[in-house]
């Protein structure tokens, strides 16, 4: 600060608090009589966690953290006289700090109660008739009422009771919506009407949340928020009402809300608006974590962390599917029982064993299983297990081998290629030696095969119904609009369409070039439009939320009031490609996916015109993600509701079957001396490519060496760009193998070294593969020039020929480049660009 500027300004020095003076004074007004040594033993534990625990971000051991506990010391005070006050001040320290405290520390808190407070261990004080309704909401809405759930539930409660702001915090799939919304049905059992109005403040711009002063009219624009608390405190009555923000934190935002989450209790807008948070009003923030919050805004709220290290939650969640799920008791006994034998060993040796190609969650992984059960355990297969013609032995043995097919997918579905670490081989591996109830075909992976439901034997994918060969006419289709399938396309493509028509979403994870679009364009392709439509986002860089959501809107019609559908009875599939590309904030956010993750779980967004909610109805989701680029990963909170589906490079075999497909179609029309050439040329194109992989390594300076399978295809769509009227010579088609070749990997490399060393790998294939025909010349110091184009003789002519003068190229060059220059004068370019292009070729 100037010193001018500091001279007008009182200097006063802040002393830090003396919290044992203040605890002692607090304690005397809530009716404490041992209040001098009860102040000291809290001041102690407080002091002792601070240094003892993990560091935390959401753990805050200061003032309003201490005020907290000792006015609900005071009340139970008030409520229970009789007792002892060490027993009161133990209770409240314990029920009221337990709910933030992590697994890991929960030894040295209770360690350090028992050491200040020995021989002193009340019960949790209980509200029986709460309890009762957690458990019938729990019911309603088909959860099972596991202990530590309803607990979390019950803490919620308390803390709403004495916080008017809390942080439900934990890890995706902790249960932190299911825990409110318990809550909120709890309440609704015992008739105390709750309001609770949901927004992610991180799909929406800071201005949009809060409101602005238009910069051009200076006219006041509402925000989300303002409006929303504004609506709900003018309501004129007196039931509760939880404005819920479900989103990351940030300091853009979470700032502003400061004032009222201390006890002014009030939001001040840029208009000097000041909107109250009225006394049956609270606010709840469901939060991943607080990395970047600040300290004083964690200590403005109440926390409640719940934690996924027990397992509790994938157990639960069985639980619940099974109490839903309708079948047979037997079936259901069986069911539990594999659930019990399958679930845990396989999700241990995934944590400790294998890497993933994107990092997901056990509750995901036992979601993606309830999600097969439900698409194999057909009424059909069912009715049979329930059929008292079935023996209780074959009936077990139906389900247990539908449940082993639903399990190595559900759990290897996410593993593939990674650090030169084949994970589907090691999973494999530990399946056959692990499980033995149901025997699996010892050769290749457990992925490699297909149930067979008439059977019920494992068969390989390319004996499964569901996959077909393709007949290919590139007269009439384009290389890209076809799918070829192979085993592995044939897998991935079978689960993606029983999922989709189970109304599930699906994300195909992997590298690029691994034919990830191209497998989901083939299945929407197939759709029946009156049944399914699709829409499909390119994401990139600068996609944001708002830009996302017009997207979004423009397959959509009204339907009636705030519901949005597609059009008719059909269904909508938005497919997300490159799911992971859009900006990632300082804040470690993307406001794309904060939208996507809104629609996911609450079924709408907002109108950002008009401030009104729109639901979103008939909806459902395909996605393609790259983790080797962009942001690598997505917000977990949105990962885990997709099933994913990592999809490798194609193999050798799948290689060879799928650009024979391409080339042998294309040869249908020429001489059989060049059809019978289809092979060795196959062999040459895929041996090249392999080689050229192998040589030229991405580097530092040469980042762009890197070539993958869609430079192969590049390769392939240059050839079949040839006209049987101008190729009748196998020579003539070789050449334009090696042209084309050259093409694309010879013009990506940077210098003459390179360029010598590649074209003595194309010698060598041309040797090996081309025995009868003579290439020599196109390679060594004085080699004939290479070139096919459109213009070969001229501009006219759009044929694919090769340029047997180069005098007669730079001639058709040159006269093209004129006629250009005449039409454009403005824009006119000279003849030394072309011309060098020309000497290059």
């Amino acid at each position: 600060m100037p010193e001018g500027l500091k001279t007008l300004f009182r200097p006063i020095t802040v002393m830090v608090p003396d919290l044992v003076l203040i605890c002692e004074n607090m304690l005397m007004a809530e009716g404490f009589v041992e209040a001098k040594i009860l102040a000291s033993k809290f001041y102690s534990l407080y002091s002792l966690l601070r240094e003892l625990l993990s560091k935390q971000a959401h753990y805050d051991w200061g003032l309003r953290a201490i005020k907290s506990v000792l006015v609900v010391a005071g009340g139970f005070k008030r409520a229970e006289p009789d007792l002892p006050e060490q027993t009161l001040l133990m209770r409240a320290l314990r029920d009221f700090n337990t709910p933030k405290i992590v697994k890991q520390d929960e030894v040295i808190f209770f360690g350090l109660l028992s050491d200040l407070f020995p021989g002193v261990d009340p019960p949790r004080k209980q509200d029986p008739t709460l309890e009762e309704a957690v458990v019938a909401a729990c019911h309603t809405k088909h959860i099972d009422p596991d202990p530590a759930f309803r607990l979390k539930v019950v803490q919620l409660e308390e803390l709403l009771a004495i916080r008017h702001c809390v942080f439900v915090m934990g890890p995706p799939g902790s249960g932190k919506s299911n825990c409110w919304q318990a809550l909120q049905g709890a309440r609704a059992e015992l008739k105390r009407k709750t309001k609770a109005v949901d927004l992610d403040p991180k799909a929406v711009t800071p201005e949009e949340l809060y409101g602005y002063i238009h910069p051009a009219t200076r006219d006041w624009k509402d925000g989300l928020l303002s409006r929303i608390m504004r609506d709900l405190s003018t309501e004129p009555n007196e039931d509760a009402k939880w404005i819920v923000l479900d989103g990351d934190l940030d300091a853009n935002w979470i700032e502003s809300m400061n004032s009222v989450m201390d006890d002014n209790k009030m939001l001040t807008l840029a208009s000097n608006e000041r909107i109250p948070l009225k006394a049956h009003m609270r606010m709840i923030f469901e939060i991943r974590d607080l990395n970047h919050a600040t300290p004083a805004t964690v200590s403005r709220a109440g926390i409640i962390y719940i934690s996924t290290n027990t397992g509790s939650q994938w157990r639960s969640l069985i639980a619940s599917w099974l109490l839903t799920f309708k079948c047979a008791e037997s079936t259901t006994a069986t069911l539990r029982t594999l659930f019990d034998r399958y679930c845990e060993a396989s999700l241990l040796f995934i944590k400790k064993e294998c890497k993933p190609m994107v990092p997901v969650e056990d509750v995901t992984l036992v979601t993606n299983l309830l999600r097969m059960l439900e698409v194999l355990l057909t009424p059909a297969v069912l009715k049979k297990c329930s059929d008292h013609a079935t023996p209780p032995e074959e009936a077990t043995r139906i389900v247990d081998t539908y449940f082993v097919f639903a399990a190595v997918w559900a759990f290897g579905s996410t593993l593939s290629l990674k650090d030169t670490e084949d994970y589907r081989i090691l999973f494999s591996d530990f399946w056959r030696s692990e499980f033995k109830a149901v025997r699996m075909p010892s050769r290749e992976t457990v992925f490699d095969y297909w149930l067979s439901p008439e059977t019920l034997n494992f068969e390989q994918w390319k004996n499964s119904p569901h996959f077909s060969t393709v007949e290919y006419n590139s007269r009439t289709t384009a290389m890209s609009q076809v799918t070829v399938p192979t085993p592995e396309t044939c897998s991935v493509t079978y689960w993606m369409e029983l999922l989709l028509q189970a109304h599930h979403h699906v994300m195909l994870v992997g590298s690029a070039c691994c034919g990830k679009t191209q497998l989901v364009n083939g299945l929407l392709s197939k759709q029946k439009p009156d049944e399914r439509l699709s829409h499909t986002i390119n994401f990139n860089f600068y996609t944001d939320s708002r830009a996302l959501q017009v997207n979004m809107e423009a397959p959509l019609e009204k339907k009636a009031g705030i519901n949005y559908g597609p059009p008719g009875q059909s269904r909508l599939v938005y497919f997300l490609d490159d799911l992971n590309l859009p900006e990632v904030d300082k804040y470690d956010t993307q406001s794309a996916i904060a939208l996507v993750r809104q629609h996911f779980d609450y079924g709408h967004w907002y109108d950002r015109a008009k401030l009104q909610l729109r639901n979103v109805q008939n909806c459902q989701y395909l996605a393609c993600l790259n983790p080797t680029a962009g942001s690598f990963v997505i917000n977990p909170r949105l990962q885990r509701h997709f099933f994913t589906m990592a999809v490798g490079f194609p193999g050798p075999t799948s290689l060879h079957t799928i650009y024979s497909t391409f080339l042998e179609g294309h040869l249908k029309g020429f001489n059989e001396d060049l059809q019978g050439m289809a092979n060795n040329l196959l062999s040459a194109a895929l041996q090249l490519h392999a080689s050229v992989a192998t040589t030229f390594r991405k580097s530092a300076t040469n980042f762009h060496y890197e070539f993958n399978i869609r430079h192969l295809s590049n390769v392939f769509q240059g050839m079949l760009m040839a006209q049987p009227s101008e190729f009748k010579d196998p020579t003539k088609f070789a050449m334009l193998w090696l042209h084309e070749s050259e093409r694309v990997y010879g013009d990506r490399l940077v210098n003459y070294d390179d360029l010598t060393k590649y074209k003595g790998l194309a010698a060598a294939q041309a040797k090996k593969k081309f025995t009868g025909i003579n290439l020599a010349s196109f390679f060594g110091e004085n080699a004939d020039a290479l070139v096919f184009c459109h213009f070969a003789e001229s501009t006219a002519e759009k044929v694919y020929d090769r340029a047997t003068s180069m005098e007669k190229l730079r001639h058709t060059l040159d006269e093209a480049l004129r006629e250009y220059n005449e039409m454009y004068a403005v824009s006119s370019m000279g003849a030394a660009a072309h011309r060098g292009a020309a000497v290059a070729a």
